[in-house]
C-alpha cells in the first residue's frame, strides 16, 4: 500500500530523476532582462565533460574528453561518466543564444567530483546582456559595500533559520526530545507548497498557507501516532532521539523517491530583479521585504502567545513540570500536540522562504539542519527569543564569512562563532544557568 501511494506521488511530482547513475547534470536557465520576469530554459546549449585534476574545486588540469550533450527543451543536460572521479565541466559559449551570457567568464569550466550511483549537479549562471553586466559590476564592488549587502542577506537568511529553529526549540522545551527528523518537516513544507503552486496552480501565498496547515497536521500525526505511545511506555529520551534519526533517514529517501534528484523553483516570485527600494548599497526586493515582515511578525506572535495567552501559559507550565501541570488540570497530551503543530507549521513557512531565495530539493532539510541546531544551541535550548537571536547571529556570520573564505566554507564561520560564544556563555544567549552535580 505504501509503495503504491509513493508511486502515485512520484508520478504527480514528475517521476523519478531524468538521469540515473554516475554522471554530470545541470539545468540551464537564463535570468531575463525584463523586470519581474521568470527565468526561462535554453535549448541546444552544449556541455562538455573532460577528465581532470581539481583541487578545492579549482581546475588544475584538463584531460581527455569524456562526453558531451546538449540541453533539451527544459534546459536539462546529462552527461554520463564511466566512473567516480574528478571531472571538468565546460559550457560551450558558442552554443548560447544571442543576447545570453555567462555572468562570470572565469567559471566557464567547473571542477566537480562525480558521486557513486547518482548524478552530480553543476550550475552555470546565465543572464541576458544587461543583467549579466549588472551582476559583474556588483561582484567588483568594494569591501564595505559587499559587507553591507552580505549583512542584509545574512539577516534575511537568519530569519528563515529562525522560523525553523523556533519550532525545534519549542518541541525540546516541552518534551525534552532532540528531534533530528525536524529537517524533514522543512522538506515536507517545501514539497507541499511546491505541489499546490507548481502542480495544482495555486498562487504561492495560498500554497504556503496550505503547507502551513498540512505540515502542522503532519507534526500532530507524528506525535499522536509515534511519540505519544513512546512516552506512555516510558521510552527514554536517548532512545527517542535515535528513533528520530531513523525517521529522518526514512523520510529523506522517501522524499527523494517522490521528488527526484533535481532542484526546482516555485512558479511564483522565484525570480525578481527590480528592487522595491534601496538602502544605500542594499537593494531590497519586494519578496524579501514581505519575507522579513512576515517572519518577524510570526516570531513575535509566537513569543507573545507564549507569554499572554492561556494556551501559551499552559505550554510553559508543561515545559517546566509536566507532572505538576497535569495535576493542576492541564491536558498535557493536547498541549504537546499543539506544540508539534506550531513547530512543524512554522518550519513550513521557513521552507517556502528558503525556496524563494534558492531552490527546493530533497536535501533542503539536511542542508539546514546543522544551522538550525547551531542557532538553537547558541540562543539557548528551549527558548523562543534565544532561537531567534541565535539564528540571526548564525545567518550574519555565514554570509560575512564569504568575504574572507571560499563560499564552500561559509558555514564554518557560523560554527566557529557558536563555539566561541558558548565558551563564554555555555547556556547560550538567552539560556538559563543550570547547576550540575
Amino acid at each position: 500500500m505504501l509503495l503504491a501511494v509513493a508511486a502515485s506521488a512520484a508520478a504527480t511530482f514528475g517521476g523519478v530523476a531524468s538521469a540515473e547513475g554516475e554522471g554530470i547534470q545541470t539545468t540551464l536557465r537564463v535570468t531575463p532582462a525584463e523586470d519581474g520576469a521568470d527565468k526561462y530554459p535554453v535549448e541546444s546549449v552544449e556541455i562538455v565533460v573532460y577528465e581532470g585534476v581539481i583541487e578545492n574545486r579549482e581546475v588544475i588540469e584538463v584531460g581527455a574528453e569524456v562526453g558531451r550533450a546538449v540541453s533539451d527543451a527544459d534546459g536539462f543536460v546529462f552527461v554520463p561518466v564511466p566512473q567516480v572521479g574528478s571531472y571538468v565541466v565546460e559550457l560551450n559559449l558558442d552554443t548560447l543564444p544571442d543576447g545570453v551570457e555567462l555572468v562570470r567568464a572565469d567559471l566557464q569550466q567547473l571542477g566537480v567530483e562525480a558521486r557513486p550511483n547518482q548524478p552530480t549537479n553543476v550550475l552555470f549562471n546565465l543572464a541576458e546582456g544587461d543583467v549579466a553586466a549588472a551582476a559583474r559590476e556588483k561582484s567588483s564592488d568594494g569591501f564595505f559595500t559587499r559587507a553591507a549587502r552580505l549583512t542584509y542577506q545574512g539577516i534575511l537568511f537568519g530569519l528563515i533559520i529562525a522560523l525553523c529553529a523556533v519550532g525545534l526549540s519549542l518541541i525540546y522545551a516541552t518534551t525534552g526530545l532532540v528531534n533530528f527528523a525536524h529537517s524533514e518537516f522543512i522538506v515536507l513544507g517545501a514539497l507541499i507548497a511546491y505541489f499546490f503552486n507548481a502542480k495544482v496552480g495555486f498562487n504561492l501565498i495560498i500554497a504556503t498557507i496550505l503547507a502551513f496547515i498540512v505540515t502542522g497536521l503532519f507534526g500532530v500525526g507524528l506525535d499522536v501516532g509515534l511519540w505519544r505511545p513512546l512516552r506512555k511506555r516510558g521510552t527514554g529520551l536517548t532512545a527517542m532521539m535515535i528513533i528520530s534519526l531513523g525517521l529522518a533517514i526514512f523520510l529523506r529517501y522517501f522524499f527523494l523517491y517522490i521528488f527526484a534528484e533535481r532542484s526546482r523553483p516555485f512558479d511564483d516570485y522565484a525570480v525578481q530583479t527590480d528592487p522595491l527600494f534601496s538602502l544605500g548599497p542594499v537593494d531590497v526586493l519586494p519578496k524579501e521585504l514581505v519575507m522579513i515582515i512576515v517572519a518577524i511578525l510570526m516570531l513575535v506572535a509566537v513569543a507573545m502567545a507564549l507569554r499572554l495567552t492561556k494556551l501559551g501559559k499552559a505550554m510553559r507550565a508543561v515545559a517546566d513540570n509536566p507532572d505538576l501541570a497535569a495535576s493542576s488540570g492541564i491536558d498535557v497530551d493536547r498541549i504537546i500536540s499543539s506544540v508539534w503543530f506550531a513547530g512543524a507549521a512554522l518550519t513550513a513557512v521557513g521552507a517556502v522562504f528558503f525556496g524563494l531565495t534558492s531552490q527546493i530539493s530533497w536535501l533542503t532539510g539536511q542542508q539546514l539542519l546543522l544551522l538550525v541546531f547551531a542557532a538553537v544551541t547558541l540562543g539557548g535550548l528551549g527558548t523562543d527569543f534565544g532561537a531567534f537571536a541565535g539564528s540571526v547571529v548564525i545567518g550574519i556570520f555565514i554570509y560575512l564569512t564569504t568575504l574572507f573564505v571560499a563560499p564552500e566554507l561559509k558555514n564554518v564561520g557560523a560554527l566557529v562563532a557558536m563555539i566561541v560564544i558558548l565558551m563564554l556563555r555555555p547556556q547560550g544567549i538567552f539560556g538559563r544557568r543550570e547547576r550540575i552535580g
